[in-house]
């Protein structure tokens, strides 16, 4: 893996190259002082990853990796600062990790083997499936990952984000229904903590920027999921174009597995969940009616059945 590091401070490049050297498949190509070298030699270098100190005079680090993020997105970048405060202000950059300086050598060493392993899932397809109708999974590459969010919030804010169908949300509106209790700038702090989490969460997996964030709102990228939400949503929507497709409505009935997030006591689901078991209802009882007039009493019994259960 080509590494470059960019940072102001010539004795915190030392400090790092050094480490880097004793990782194994770690290549340091190219340390810099200035910046803007660095965003000028980088098609000539080619990196894998970038540490990019935040600090630093005329471009800081988040500019920086803006900037290389544009000639090269197939790369990635981890953060270093002597300041712990400024990590929430990189939690909405496509870094996949920040590290405090100076660098202690087993949180590198993590960090790099972690990057490692995302670099060669990366190269793979991901399939990522989501159930939301009843009881809630999600499935990465077949492999559920309920059971390993790391807070419930986490979990929480996925769910709430995939109801939003990739629209985006005000970060206020998100407080004030997930965390309804809190002043505003408690509330703040909690979703920083839990939208960091969430990335993370997705990040072990190698699938990157699955949050979008732009002027305070904050939305999903549901590119090449399959969520049974939108799935539904997607056939209901099929059938109102053109009341005679049948199909389209046999299709939606059967993705409905239950309530919407039945088994998560989410409180503001309450107000969705109504809807989507109405047009469940509804839906079976045109598909009832439908096959009735047609004499197909065995399709009609099963959309009965489905009524009851």
């Amino acid at each position: 893996m080509r590494v470059i590091i960019v940072d102001d401070e010539y004795y915190a490049l030392r400090n790092l190259k050094s480490k880097l050297e004793k990782i194994t498949g770690v290549e340091v190509v190219a340390m810099y002082e200035d910046p803007a070298i660095a965003l000028d030699e980088m098609s000539r270098i080619q990196p894998d990853l970038a540490f990019l100190d935040i600090e630093m005079p005329e471009i800081d680090g988040i500019a920086l990796l803006g900037m290389m993020f544009k000639k090269r997105p197939d790369m990635d970048f981890v953060f270093t600062s002597a300041h712990h405060a400024y990590v929430t202000d990189t939690l909405e950059t496509k870094a996949l990790d920040f590290l405090v300086k100076p660098v202690k050598f087993e949180q590198l060493y993590v960090t790099v083997e972690k990057i490692k392993k995302i670099r060669s899932k990366s190269t793979m397809g991901h399939q990522v499936e989501i159930k939301c109708f009843g009881d809630f999974a999600v499935s990465i590459n077949g492999k559920v990952i309920d059971d390993n969010w790391r807070t419930k919030k986490t979990e929480e804010l996925f769910a709430y984000l995939l109801c939003m169908n990739g629209k985006s949300v005000p970060r206020e509106r998100i407080i004030n229904d997930l965390w309804p209790d809190l002043v505003m700038d408690k509330g703040y702090a909690n979703l920083y903590t839990t939208q960091y989490n969430l990335k993370k969460r997705f990040d072990a997996f190698g699938i990157h920027h699955l949050l979008k964030s732009r002027l305070g709102n904050i939305s999903l990228n549901l590119e090449d999921m399959k969520v049974d939400l939108l799935e539904f949503d997607y056939f209901n929507e099929r059938y109102n174009e053109d009341k005679s497709k049948m199909e389209s409505l046999e299709q939606l009935v059967e993705v409905y597995k239950g309530m919407l997030f039945e088994n998560r006591p989410y409180s503001w689901t309450l107000s969705i969940q109504q809807p989507y078991e109405i047009k469940f209802d509804n839906a079976l009882n045109i598909l009832i009616q439908f096959y009735r007039e047609r004499g197909d009493e065995t399709k009609a019994e099963y959309y009965e059945m489905k009524k009851m259960l």
